[in-house]
């Protein structure tokens, strides 16, 4: 990053730098980097928002979906695979689709894992 903003003749600011202190008396406030500003001012800050934003945009129950559906994710072999988590996701989402017989098989299967 330094390089590219040297290239284009944009200033780095020196994040070991003290922040000063902007319309606040300087006795009344610690002294932070310009580092921990941009790091625990800033980026905390709006992935606080990002965070929110989708928190507000699902509800619970779309969460929980999603969560569960990471089982039948088949990245690394199925590292996420947890018959558990077919288990609910069967019985919360899914309670039409299967007979009973295949939800007690379901069942006998995390029992004896």
């Amino acid at each position: 990053m330094t390089s590219f903003c040297k290239h284009q003749d944009i200033e780095v600011p020196n994040m070991d730098a003290c922040l000063s202190s902007l319309g606040r008396s300087r006795r009344k406030t610690k002294s932070i980097t310009v580092e921990h500003h941009y790091r625990v001012d800033i980026f905390t800050a709006i992935i606080d928002q990002q965070f929110q934003k989708l928190n507000n945009r699902f509800n619970e129950q779309t969460i929980e979906l999603l969560k569960l559906s990471t089982t039948l994710d088949p990245k690394n072999n199925y590292k996420l695979f947890s018959v558990k988590d077919i288990c609910l996701l069967v019985d919360k989402f899914y309670p039409e689709d299967f007979s009973y017989q295949e939800k007690n098989s379901f069942k006998i299967l995390v029992a004896a894992l």
